[in-house]
């Protein structure tokens, strides 16, 4: 039988493989509004004929309402148009792997509705992480938490459309027992950002990486403890501090692998 480490590094190294294939075309967020929070991950596959955007995401509540919210719809808002995805399903996560690993449980997610490419390593690594990973994540006790994915075919015409800045991702999150209803946005990107630059991780020593995951882990503690000073929707702070939180996530990810290869 597969044990919980097993899990947590096939579904990390599935989440690593994918943002190894577009390094600026993978995007994870966490949305943080008042009685919920909402976790998604893009993914943005181009294409001959256009690109493909797969979306991922999960809710959760506070207290007694964690398990109460879920996500109703994704959609993509391009030039004042609704776009619907072309396929879409439910996956089901632990509580704590979620919040173990968040970024590679949403990843993973998505790795199970579109092909992962790349080289065969990179193929063989999505396809253990999808099979095994996600499903030993399947719902089968009570308590544990479901999400929705799915993929948006973005044809060369729509693509051409869309402006940064205007259109978007959308993500309907409810409550049905009271009744209530959120959106968060993501903006849509038509190609990748600058890559960014980051420390050669294969030249650091085990013991520098390991270090450097704890390290990175306590600034992140630190992150957010600093941005509880802060609210979701008024403060910009909030926001710049989030950004911050997701680009740690995503170093001690790349760090962590790095370690791992070297074990």
């Amino acid at each position: 039988m597969i044990n919980k480490k097993t899990v947590l590094i096939l579904i990390l190294m599935l989440f690593l493989a994918l943002r190894a294939r577009a390094q600026e075309e993978v995007e994870y967020k966490r949305f943080k509004l008042e009685r919920v929070t909402c976790d998604a991950a893009v993914v943005y596959q181009p294409l001959a004929s256009g690109m493909d955007v797969a979306v991922s995401a999960i809710a959760f509540g506070r207290g007694a309402e964690f398990r109460k919210w879920t996500i109703s719809r994704i959609r993509l808002n391009i030039e004042r148009r609704r776009v619907r995805p072309a396929k879409s399903g439910k996956f089901y996560v632990r509580k704590e792997s979620l919040f173990r690993i968040p970024a590679a449980v949403l990843f993973a997610a998505i790795g199970t509705q579109i092909d992962v490419g790349g080289s065969a390593l990179e193929q063989g690594i999505g396809k253990a992480g999808a099979a095994i990973g996600l499903g030993l994540l399947v719902l089968q006790a009570k308590g544990e938490i479901g999400g929705e994915q799915c993929v948006f075919n973005i044809d060369a015409e729509l693509l051409e459309k869309i402006v940064e800045g205007r259109d978007f991702i959308e993500i309907i999150i409810e409550n049905t027992d009271l009744h209530l209803e959120d959106t968060v946005r993501i903006g849509l990107v038509k190609k990748s950002e600058a890559q960014v630059i980051r420390p050669d991780y294969k030249l650091m020593s085990s013991s520098d990486l390991i270090k450097m995951v704890d390290d990175l882990k306590i600034e992140i503690n630190s992150l957010e403890i600093e941005q509880n000073s802060y609210k979701y929707g008024e403060d910009p702070e909030f926001d710049s501090i989030q950004n911050k939180i997701e680009g740690l996530e995503t170093e001690r990810a790349l760090a962590y692998k790095a370690w791992f290869e070297k074990q």
